[in-house]
């Protein structure tokens, strides 16, 4: 492949410098985008103008981008009928009723169980964690972007961790291009070594156990402390706006658990039929895509039958929530696409090249890290890194001797790095959507936790080079 060399780090070194310092990410991804192309383009502004409009459209026109799209579109309707049906609401009640609500001691370790009990599809994940659980964080006062570190971090790293997936099966198919032998015994080895996803576990268990803050996240939690009680007397941010305007709806916890078992369901049901009978190598952006289509169909039908809504107003609430997302459609449009101008200026490949340097064995797993975590950062794509990283890597593993799991392990563990932290990760748009937290507030509230978890499996890397 064709790279321009240092150039091609330009665009996302651009996008993403350009949204940390004026916090606004869709003119500063649309920038990266039209650098990009203007490299391309040998310098015709003119021209790269229109060619990146094209790239959007071409990038659309993928099927499992489009899914994507529609998905983060469509499960607005999803949301907003939940809450206009005082699902939230009615969720919280019946917590308290029943006696399970116990301040944090309760919801932190409700967090992280169902954040790792889902862990087929990353992003039905975050879904449906954060969904859970963001009527509990209001009642708290617990902030939303300390909800999106949460549902972010435990869902992207344990299901990097699993092998009984769609992540497991793909670094099978990588390997295999390697001629691997036994690809699932490298995988399963590589486990104890994916430092970065099982260090930022432990500081997830960490952080909800002693309630650490640090950077950005203390003024979001001191904010959400001192936040003005807008909700009436019970000081929960999800009641109906609707029926204010119309009549009164009861708060039940049904309204949310019924749609939201039948999400689940089609995620998994999505992942059965796309995968021929095998969840592991189902579509996960069908899936998921499936699942907001068939849950809306089944919160429509549900809600006109009892009555809550008319069918008029149930469609209006619907495209209500769709409108609120388009935003979020459209900066994952632009996501991707400088994600696809950055493999046309070959950005992984050149600094995947960096690692081809003579150095010392020992220090090579910590680099396979370091190098994977900086592609990943700049590409906003894990599974890009590991296309670009895991063939470079395990030749290296078998001409220097070193373990393939490990090399494996740091591969897995710098890209997981990226779709924690940057800012154009499909991974990052969506936690923040779903925990409605702006993507740039998230990436800068986030990031810091991210950065220890690096730090210490750099560390580690480079000792088990060492010791190996």
């Amino acid at each position: 492949m064709e790279t321009y060399g240092f150039l091609s780090l330009i665009p996302p070194v651009a996008a993403v410098g350009l949204a940390l310092w004026k916090k606004q990410l869709l003119p500063s991804i649309f920038f990266g985008i039209l650098v990009g192309e203007t490299i391309i383009k040998k310098g015709n502004l003119f021209s790269a103008f229109f060619t990146s409009l094209n790239d959007a459209v071409r990038v659309i026109g993928n099927k499992v981008n489009l899914e994507i799209i529609l998905f983060c579109i469509l499960v607005g309707s999803f949301m907003e009928i939940i809450k206009e049906a005082n699902g939230f609401q009615g969720f919280i009640d019946w917590f308290e009723k029943k006696r399970f609500f116990k301040g944090k001691k309760t919801v932190y370790p409700l967090t992280y169980l169902v954040g790792i009990s889902i862990f087929i599809e990353s992003w039905s994940s975050m879904l449906i964690n954060g969904s859970l659980m963001k009527p509990l964080y209001a009642k708290l006062k617990i902030s939303k972007q300390r909800l999106a570190y949460f549902i972010h971090t435990l869902s992207i790293n344990f299901v990097a961790l699993v092998v009984i997936n769609s992540w497991g099966a793909y670094y099978v198919s990588l390997l295999s291009t390697q001629e691997v032998g036994n690809p699932l015994r490298v995988i399963i080895h590589s486990i104890p070594f994916n430092y970065y996803c099982l260090v930022s576990l432990l500081l997830v268990a960490v952080v909800m156990a002693t309630g650490m803050t640090i950077g950005p996240m203390r003024d979001a939690e001191r904010n959400a402390r001192n936040a003005e009680e807008k909700q009436g007397q019970t000081g929960s941010t999800v009641r109906s706006s609707f029926q204010s305007k119309k009549r009164e709806i009861p708060a039940k916890a049904s309204h949310m658990v019924f749609p939201t078992i039948v999400l689940v369901g089609t995620v998994i049901f999505g992942l059965y039929i796309t995968g021929d009978g095998d969840l592991t190598k189902g579509s996960g952006s069908t899936a998921v895509f499936y699942a907001a289509c068939v849950s809306i169909l089944f919160s429509i039908l549900f809600f006109v039958s009892k009555k809550t809504f008319r069918f008029q107003e149930i469609m209006d609430i619907s495209f209500k929530g769709m409108g609120s997302l388009i935003p979020i459609g459209i900066l994952l449009v632009l996501a991707l696409t400088l994600g696809d101008v950055c493999k046309q200026l070959g950005t992984g490949s050149y600094l995947a090249m960096l690692v081809k340097q003579n150095i010392p064995f020992f220090l090579l797993p910590a680099i396979v890290f370091g190098i994977s975590c900086i592609i990943s950062f700049a590409t906003g794509t894990s599974y890009g890194t590991f296309a670009i990283m895991i063939p470079i890597a395990i030749p290296m593993a078998e001409v220097t001797g070193i373990s393939s799991s490990l090399m494996l392990a740091a591969c897995i563990s710098g890209g997981v790095f990226g779709d924690n932290s940057s800012p154009i990760s499909d991974g990052t748009i969506l936690a923040g959507m779903v925990s409605e937290v702006k993507t740039i507030d998230h990436v800068k509230t986030q990031i810091p936790y991210a950065l220890i978890s690096a730090a210490v499996a750099l560390t580690l890397f480079l000792l088990t080079g060492i010791l190996s």
